[in-house]
């Protein structure tokens, strides 16, 4: 049996000392080092003294008895192996000790060969107890590396998306006389009225999408007509009325764009009906496309444009009131007219990004609460087109 052991230590735990030198003589011929105590209560001062691998310790002792001993162990340490000994009388408390973490319990009158090799054992299982455990903690580790590479690959490819959409917005917005950086601004007005809704991280996202992309139907519209400084004619008007169809054929095929149709669809609805393609009313028209029509007045509304002078925000402002329920979803309205003035204004000059407020904003904050009834629309060529 000499050196089996290979220098492991060995606690030794009970009141008789003729078993404790016993086991001592037989774990330190095995090559174990052995660490001995008489009651539960010494023998919990040892182990945290020594931190040994292996606790044997007999059920019934004075001060401490083995089970106790066991669950004090195994709150400081849930690897280390314990065998209980039990005599014949002890046998239910013996079994009641397996189900504390004991690794097995031996019978008294004790055989040494028996306890020598379960000792072996039980240190075994300890190995693949800890090995276990890092293999868990090392795959945890890789998860939560991989999950964060993943996430910042996701953000990279995110801002990608809007730096390319926001390219494209811009190009759409050369196209169209007087509209230079008009997307940017309809987005900022957009966002703060979907975040004041309470609207999650996915819907701001569809409606910032669905902003930057509202017009690439015009894309398909002739130049001739689009371009034209002068008053449209009926058919011409009938050609510029296809771009939000046009649109919509574009976007849909983009599966990470899907969410923006609504917008590019149906922008041109108006709450009372009379709007286009579909001449939706009221609640029948997405939210999105309702939020983005007060945007979109407003903003046609207060910067000039070749066939119009620009009015104050104040002045703007009214004439949204005044056609909520017509024009607009009186709701959205009322949410667009509970943002400070300050802020309208400070979106219009560029000097307040709304997009990378949202983005900055923290994850946690509370959950939307429930939605309103909502609506659309503008004013001008540029938002009747």
């Amino acid at each position: 049996m000499s050196g089996r052991g290979q220098g492991q230590s060995v606690l030794v735990v009970d009141d008789e000392a003729a078993i404790v030198e016993l086991l001592e003589d037989a774990f330190e011929a095995s090559g174990y080092r052995c660490v001995t105590a008489p009651d539960g209560r010494a023998a919990l001062e040892r182990f945290m003294t020594h931190r040994v691998p292996l606790v044997v310790t007999d059920v019934r002792m004075p001060v401490m008895d083995g089970v106790e001993l066991l669950r004090r162990v195994h709150a400081e340490a849930p690897e280390t192996a314990v065998l209980v000994m039990s005599g014949a009388g002890d046998v239910r408390v013996a079994v009641e000790s397996l189900s504390h973490g004991a690794y097995d319990f031996l019978m008294k009158p004790l055989n040494i060969p028996e306890i020598i090799a379960t000792a072996a054992r039980a240190l075994e299982h300890r190995e693949l107890l800890i090995e276990r455990r890092e293999y868990q903690a090392l795959l945890e580790r890789r998860v939560a590396e991989a999950t964060q590479e993943l996430s910042e690959t996701v953000r990279r490819l995110q801002d990608t998306y809007r730096t390319t959409l926001e390219a494209l917005g811009s190009a759409i917005d050369s196209r169209d006389v007087g509209t230079h950086d008009h997307s940017r601004r309809v987005r900022g007005y957009s966002l703060a009225m979907a975040r004041a809704l309470g609207l999650g991280e996915a819907e701001l996202t569809d409606i910032e999408h669905g902003v930057l992309l509202h017009d690439i139907g015009k894309i398909g519209i002739p130049d001739a007509i689009l371009l034209k400084p002068g008053p449209l004619t009926p058919g011409e008007w009938q050609v510029m009325r296809t771009h939000p169809e046009i649109g919509r054929r574009l976007v849909e095929r983009i599966p990470f764009l899907r969410g923006a149709v609504p917008i590019v669809y149906h922008h041109h609805e108006r709450w009372d009906g009379t709007g286009y393609p579909l001449g939706l009313a009221g609640p029948a028209i997405p939210l999105g496309a309702r939020i983005f029509a007060v945007a979109d007045a407003f903003d046609a509304m207060t910067v000039d444009r070749p066939y119009s002078r620009a009015i104050s925000v104040e002045e703007a402002r009214e004439r949204i009131r005044a056609a909520a329920g017509s024009h607009f979803d009186p709701a959205v309205a009322d949410t667009f007219l509970s943002i400070p003035v300050e802020v309208l204004q400070a979106i219009r000059d560029g000097v307040l990004d709304e997009c990378a407020r949202r983005r900055a904003a923290p994850a946690d904050r509370p959950a939307p609460g429930p939605l309103p009834a909502r609506a659309p629309e503008a004013s001008s060529r540029a938002s009747a087109a």
